[in-house]
């Protein structure tokens, strides 16, 4: 059944068995694996059925670090979270991914990727996606064609695409008449309450933004807002533990990963038929509903071991040809298209506004080509096919999620993302690209015009995070080094989880949901033991 929460009484405590704070991917994959349970769940979701900027103004924050998107437009505050606005690209995460790398510091999970196997089986159904298939050879039907690479130089990886994509809308009906589960729109949460020896949560303090204030009392509860809300949550609940739950050795926030995207040029087929393999993502839009699949080319695992790097992987999207050319992505021209989006209400700025109008304001040349470009396009449209790039980025410690000064209109603290990246980071992307352009010469392929310019830093002037926050609440058997441990609990408390990709440990560089949704499904098996054991205890 779905309540609003403003038409609570005001101080009124619900009380319930499990409480789940979030119903984006994560959180609803709890609640289903629940469903017709013998435990009352109550689901609690900011915002409503359908998305409402004043909700979404909650997550404003600041970019304190690397520029990427704005924690406002990275993020969806509504029942079905960011699923909302996702494409549905999907892939299991490397086994390499799990393993402790000794070129990798802080890598490793508590357990292995056949482990997490019978839970990405159960996860592909919940995501919508199509058999648990993800060699290369059962995806080359009805005309469909990979290039044909060495193996041993390049590995081709598959992608699923989810359809349905929003979990909101695919399981209001479910979640709606389940006899066991209870989901409150508009709620809040702005504490968790601790009892004295801060061992054990006693309760969540929820608002409104109409000025309801209640509190939800559970047996157990699981935090499910994701890899930026989650560490805000935590460290905002500061009333008895000063430096915030799960805090003790000052890891909450810390490690926040991003996958970074780039385009890094385009590619010019030596054939027609190489101009549609599985590898061209034609259409956004479209993806799920006629396109299920598409593959990425890679580096072998044999190739990231002997040669100590990180992982990384290369698709194409057929692209405008002027969004590919390097002046798209001169800071002029970003400037230019994060202020349209922050005038049409698409985003709002995190940064200060004089640098933006000072970029556009000392590039107006390079706006002016690329507005002219863009136009020119509508009329005689010239699509390229774009070197779409996404880079696994390795465990640091100084990128990091904090708290702000500024608070929110209900008095939470608002975030501050530092986002940093390790400079090695960028020996995976070179020499995968360096093998590319190889094996596309010896194998006459075609050509792949590739674009080299760089920022002061030395990555790609197009990169940009891929809004995959993760890390900030990571996994780990000790306390020293991770927030939550292998079952997903936090360390020192009894009774609070948490679900997500804030707990993974490394991102690897597929997308996430699918593993989000694979450990959501084996945190939701084992609460329902330790909650049936406590039921005969």
């Amino acid at each position: 059944m779905f309540h609003d929460s403003r038409l609570l009484e005001d101080g009124a405590e619900v009380e319930t068995d499990l409480c789940v704070v979030g119903a984006g991917p994560a959180g609803i994959a709890v609640a289903r694996e629940l469903l017709d349970q013998p435990l009352r769940v109550a689901v609690l979701t900011s915002g409503e059925l359908e998305f409402r900027r004043r909700a979404q103004q909650l997550y404003r924050g600041r970019n304190v670090g690397r520029p990427t998107y704005s924690a406002y437009r990275s993020r969806v505050r509504m029942y079905g979270g960011s699923s909302t606005r996702w494409t549905g690209q999907c892939r299991p995460l490397e086994a390499l991914d799990f393993e402790r790398r000794d070129w990798v510091p802080h890598s490793g999970w508590p357990f292995t990727r056949d482990d997490l196997d019978p839970y990405y089986r159960r996860a592909q159904q919940v995501c919508h996606l199509g058999p648990y298939e993800y060699a290369p050879e059962a995806w080359l039907q009805n005309g469909q064609r990979a290039l044909p690479v060495d193996d041993s130089r390049l590995e081709v990886r598959i992608y699923q695409f989810a359809f349905p994509r929003d979990f909101g809308d695919a399981y209001q009906g479910r979640l709606a008449a389940a006899r066991n589960v209870d989901v409150y729109l508009h709620a809040n949460v702005v504490e968790v309450d601790l009892d004295p020896d801060a061992r054990h949560v006693t309760g969540l303090r929820v608002a409104t933004l109409s000025g309801r204030r209640v509190r939800f009392v559970a047996r157990r509860y699981v935090l499910a807002c994701g890899g930026i809300e989650n560490p805000r949550i935590l460290l905002a609940s500061n009333r008895v533990a000063a430096a915030g739950l799960g805090n003790a050795h000052d890891l909450v926030g810390r490690f926040y990963t991003d996958h970074p995207f780039c385009f890094t040029g385009y590619y010019e087929p030596a054939r027609p038929d190489l101009d549609g393999t599985l590898h061209v993502i034609e259409d956004y839009d479209r993806v799920g509903s006629e396109q299920r699949a598409h593959a990425a080319l890679a580096l072998p695992e044999r190739t990231l071991r002997e040669e100590r790097l990180n992982n990384c992987a290369v698709y194409f999207v057929r692209r405008p040809s002027h969004k590919v050319e390097p002046t798209y992505f001169t800071a002029g021209v970003k400037s230019f298209t994060q202020l349209a989006d922050v005038l049409k209400g698409e985003d709002v700025l995190d940064r200060d506004l004089g640098s933006h109008l000072r970029n556009v304001a000392g590039n107006l040349g390079d706006v002016g080509r690329s507005l002219a470009r863009g136009l020119a396009e509508r009329v005689r449209p010239r699509p390229r096919l774009a070197l779409r790039t996404a880079l696994e980025t390795t465990p640091n410690p100084d990128s990091r999620v904090t708290l702000g000064e500024e608070r929110d209109p209900l008095g939470m603290p608002r975030v501050r993302i530092d986002w940093r990246l390790n400079a090695d980071d960028r020996r995976g992307l070179h020499r995968l690209h360096q093998v590319m352009r190889q094996e596309f010469a010896r194998l006459a392929l075609g050509r792949l015009v590739e674009d080299p310019t760089e920022d002061d830093t030395g990555w790609p002037v197009s990169m940009s995070g891929g809004m995959h926050h993760m890390g900030t609440t990571r996994m780990h058997e000790s306390p020293r080094e991770g927030v939550v441990d292998p079952d997903c609990r936090v360390h020192g408390l009894a009774n609070l989880y948490i679900a997500g990709s804030s707990v993974f440990p490394t991102g690897g560089v597929a997308n996430p949901t699918l593993t989000i949704v694979a450990l959501a499904i084996r945190l939701a098996d084992h609460l329902k033991e330790e909650m049936r054991r406590g039921q005969h205890a």
